[in-house]
């Protein structure tokens, strides 16, 4: 299913959250003179009144978890099959919630009685998708779990087709321990059932690039590595008759713990009628282009296609954007457009570092959104710049619709973050040696008291 299905509902469910960050209930007045494309409805009206709360806690915080302030994921699909789209909101620290649609733009909360709250913590994405064929769409939700706790398992919420589920990820061999960003679910293999790509970030650390030339170590491989930073690696999961079976080494995908994912979008990239797979990497690895070679496995291609890429790759949507029938790749980064705030946060990469890079195959990437302009020919153009999409500041999600019903596809980029540690007098202030060790060590209250410095 995609989002695009789902535009103004999409943008109704963002502006929601935006009054949720709200400290006091606010009531949004509109002129009636004002015409605007969309318009912001209150949870009063549409009874959707979530809120992620992330609260910083002694042992785990944003400098005990670098992901601290990434947020969640949002599904949407209609799950009584009546012809109206349902939402569903992962939770960090809070409860997972499930909203029924009732018509007219109003909702019901049935997360209780649908048994689908979760008892991890932080949950990250969410999919739905019919897993067993039944008609009726089921819901994965990726978990990263505390960092130092072994609950990571995912979750698979079996619909049982009266407004309830069942969780029953270890019968369907999907509740792989690990940080899960997100999950896609597709057919790559055209044998008629879905497969599963885990999408799993890592949290070793990035301060150095000493753990590069293990691209192809799978992540349970690696040695000299903490357990609290052990992950499981990405996964390509095949579907045997409802139950998965991990097939990532012999099919060519890589499952190191270099692999930051954050994006993952599956399409058919070179028209070949066989899905390809699209992995946007965080921190310094570069992002991964896998072509279906239609026997079952994958071949990476990321610097064939490409001339260059996002450092901090984030969220990534793929659509023709010039409807010219080819497909193009966008990728959301950091880069601030105003000049005062290009030189007032840290920079990520000088010359010497980024040849460093390139020695050791992270390849071509700046700090910036990507556009890649499909050539038609096995290539891609980057043309952000030129597009004027280059620069959106500490950017998440991208998706490419036609918002505005002309024929073609707009952008829009959810952006932000809760306290920027790359702001150069934040970086200054931390620097001293006590600061630190009272960040790492110290009371809950002079953790409070670093972060609000941010």
């Amino acid at each position: 299913m995609r989002i695009a299905d789902f535009n103004f509902l999409w943008l109704l469910v963002l502006g929601i959250l935006l009054v949720g960050c709200s400290n006091e209930d606010k009531t949004i007045e509109q002129e009636d003179s004002t015409i605007t494309l969309f318009q912001l409805l209150s949870p009063a009206k549409t009874g959707v009144d979530f809120i992620n709360r992330v609260e910083n806690q002694k042992d785990f915080n944003i400098f005990k978890y670098r992901n601290f302030y990434n947020g969640g994921g949002i599904a949407i699909g209609d799950i009584n099959n009546d012809g109206l789209a349902d939402l569903y909101f992962t939770g960090n620290m809070d409860a997972n919630k499930l909203y029924l649609n009732k018509g007219d733009m109003t909702f019901e909360d049935i997360s209780e009685s649908a048994g689908i709250t979760g008892n991890k913590p932080w949950s990250t994405g969410v999919t739905m998708v019919d897993i067993n064929s039944d008609g009726l769409l089921d819901i994965y939700v990726s978990n990263a779990g505390n960092m130092k706790g072994d609950n990571h398992d995912n979750d698979l919420y079996i619909n049982n087709g009266d407004l309830t589920f069942t969780e029953k990820a270890a019968e369907y061999n999907l509740a792989k321990t690990g940080f899960t960003t997100h999950a896609s679910f597709f057919d790559y293999d055209k044998d008629g059932d879905l497969d599963a790509y885990i999408l799993n970030n890592s949290n070793i650390p990035v301060s150095s690039l000493g753990y590069a030339e293990q691209r192809e170590v799978r992540a349970q491989d690696w040695e000299g590595v903490p357990d609290i930073f052990k992950g499981v690696g990405d996964m390509l999961l095949r579907n045997d008759g409802g139950t998965f079976t991990d097939v990532s080494e012999a099919a060519g995908i890589y499952g190191s713990l270099i692999g930051f994912g954050l994006g993952i979008m599956v399409t058919d990239i070179n028209k070949d009628l066989w899905p390809d797979i699209y992995v946007s990497n965080d921190f310094y690895e570069r992002d991964y282009l896998y072509i279906n070679q239609k026997d079952g496995t994958f071949k990476e291609e990321i610097k064939e296609w490409t001339s260059h890429l996002s450092l901090s790759a984030m969220g990534i949507d793929i659509a023709d954007l010039n409807n010219d029938g080819h497909s193009e790749i966008f990728i959301t980064d950091m880069l601030p457009e105003p000049e005062q705030r290009v030189k007032s946060v840290m920079e990520f990469d000088n010359y010497n570092v980024y040849k460093l890079k390139q020695s050791k195959d992270f390849y071509q990437q700046f700090i910036q959104n990507t556009l890649q302009l499909n050539n038609g020919n096995g290539t891609f153009s980057e043309v952000a710049y030129y597009s004027g999409v280059d620069a959106t500041d500490w950017s998440w999600a991208g998706l490419l619709f036609d918002m505005d019903n002309d024929g073609l596809r707009d952008i829009f980029i959810t952006n932000g973050i809760n306290h920027d540690l790359t702001d150069l007098d934040f970086v200054d202030f931390f620097a001293n040696e006590i600061i630190q060790n009272m960040a790492l060590t110290g009371r809950k209250e002079s953790i409070d008291s670093i972060i609000a410095t941010m």
